[in-house]
């Protein structure tokens, strides 16, 4: 679920908070929490505009709607207008809860206007609610049936007057979903197309208006009670049907319009409740694509682990034949290739304990520097693997295998050459986040690289494949160079993602 698109101005609000009485600010901060589904529901901008300490109208907050395009490409919450505003005067001059609707021109094109006054103590005005609604979105209104127009209008007075609760726990209204309005005595009274076309695909293919929510098994009375009798907005994800909704149910409260015969039954209770609207949200095909998403990840990780598995039973295997190796240099051999199996296998581990994509560096390298040193270090020789200096580097899978590769190569070519016969020594990896850029750095305290060494003419397996994998996976650069008195240092920096190829 997207989240609300609101935008407020916090210095305006300190303000308020400081200037004004503590019930005033309650009835503001309930204003506020519930602009978002309201500017959803009436498909139009809104704004809370308070009047600050210079007498000017101060914008403090902006709910831009998710049904329609917004109005506005940045929102002008922080900006002050002269109180001398036509609808401001008026509600100073009645001090009265009415609603001011006026034309005005907004970003070369005409709109309509909507405001209602917020009274403070004293019956005072000390804010508004304002609404701007675009051409389109006023024409479509004016066709809607009267019943959810009255409704509409009656909601936002409630939004103004602050008493509209638990709004904020709601998710968006979209354009794609169905609004209904319920009356006082829990009769559908008006269905948008998008709710119609939601309730036949339920199997309800007669009109619903006029008929009772106890008439329709969708649950949606429940729910209604459970909001007149709590007095705040409720949702809920249900399967109705063999279909998932999503519904809200936004409670109307204050006195219902009775129909003439209601009037002349003095006899009959009347409700506290003028009716409610609910919001319909199909969840089918997002769930079920969920459902598949899981399952598929289930089945990808299970492979992982499967090739993980098979990768370490290739190495025992491996490791039982280096032990019957005469030769010491087969020995040898047969090591560096469990190494790099081994950092292999460590990626597949990663991989079938998450859903993600992408890998920390950082933790693959502390698994390969231990794999590494349980497996190529003798126990004669006191040479000790090290991560230093090594940020959290989020990168794709691809890239992180590479890395791994790149890495135990050069470890076993540090092992190998870096250090003399039964010398001690220490080998220490750092990564550096550089924004676009990962610097991986592989230093050692040995003897240094050979008089007249150059790094393009070294044959060795292990730097042909480092050179390899940077060059033509990672698109980086790797360089081994002497650090005077203090071993060898080998550096390889590659861009974070492919898109960084060829910088």
């Amino acid at each position: 679920m997207n989240a609300h698109r609101l935008h407020s101005d916090e210095a305006i609000w300190q303000w308020a908070r400081a200037h004004l009485g503590e019930e005033d600010v309650t009835q503001l901060q309930q204003v506020r929490l519930a602009m978002p589904i309201a500017a959803d529901v009436a498909r139009s901008d809104l704004f809370l505009q308070i009047l600050d300490e210079t007498g000017r109208i101060a914008v403090a907050t902006h709910a831009q709607p998710h049904s329609t395009s917004s109005l506005y490409q940045e929102s002008p919450v922080g900006r002050t207008y002269d109180s001398s505003e036509r609808w401001w005067m008026a509600a100073r001059a009645s001090r009265r809860r009415f609603r001011v609707h006026m034309e005005v021109s907004l970003n070369a094109q005409e709109v309509g206007q909507q405001v209602w006054p917020i009274l403070g103590a004293g019956r005072r005005p000390v804010a508004a609610l304002v609404l701007y609604t675009n051409a389109i979105e006023r024409e479509r209104h004016r066709r809607r049936d009267p019943a959810f127009r009255r409704s509409l209008e009656h909601f936002l007075q409630m939004t103004a007057a602050g008493e509209v609760r638990g709004a904020e726990s709601l998710p968006p209204f979209h354009a794609q979903d169905g609004i209904l309005f319920v009356d006082h005595t829990a009769c559908y009274r008006y269905l948008s197309g998008q709710a119609h076309n939601l309730y036949r695909q339920l199997g309800y293919l007669d009109d619903l208006r006029g008929r009772t929510l106890d008439e329709v098994a969708a649950g949606d009375l429940e729910l209604v009670r459970l909001a007149w009798e709590r007095q705040t907005c409720v949702s809920s994800e249900d399967r109705v049907r063999g279909r998932i909704l999503w519904r809200s149910v936004l409670p109307l409260l204050g006195p219902p319009l009775l129909s003439l015969r209601e009037q002349i039954a003095p006899w009959r209770r009347i409700p506290d409740h003028y009716g409610a609207f609910i919001l319909v949200k199909d969840l089918t095909g997002e769930r079920e694509q969920q459902q598949e998403l899981k399952v598929k990840n289930a089945m990808i990780r299970e492979v992982h682990h499967r090739v993980k598995n098979n990768l370490q039973l290739l190495v025992s295997i491996m490791r039982m034949q280096a032990r019957r190796a005469a030769a010491a240099e087969a020995q040898f051999l047969l090591t560096e290739a469990m190494n790099r199996i081994l950092s292999m296998a460590a990626i597949h581990e990663s991989l079938s304990l998450g859903e993600d994509q992408t890998l920390n560096l950082r933790e693959i390298a502390q698994r390969i520097l231990g794999q590494v040193q349980q497996s190529s270090i003798g126990p004669a020789a006191h040479i000790r693997l090290l991560l230093g200096d090594a940020a959290d580097i989020i990168l794709p899978t691809n890239r992180v295998t590479a890395c791994a590769l790149v890495l135990t190569e050069l470890l076993l070519n540090a092992i190998k050459h870096g250090f003399a016969e039964g010398e001690g020594g220490r080998i220490v990896v750092s990564l550096y986040d550089q924004g676009e850029m990962v610097e991986m750095r592989i230093q050692d305290d040995g003897q240094g690289l050979p008089t007249g060494f150059k790094l393009e003419q070294e044959a060795s397996l292990g730097l042909d494949i480092v050179r390899t994998l940077v060059h033509d996976d990672l698109k980086g650069t790797f360089s081994l160079h002497s650090q005077p008195g203090s071993g060898t240092q080998a550096v390889v920096r590659f861009p974070k993602t492919m898109s960084g190829e060829g910088r």
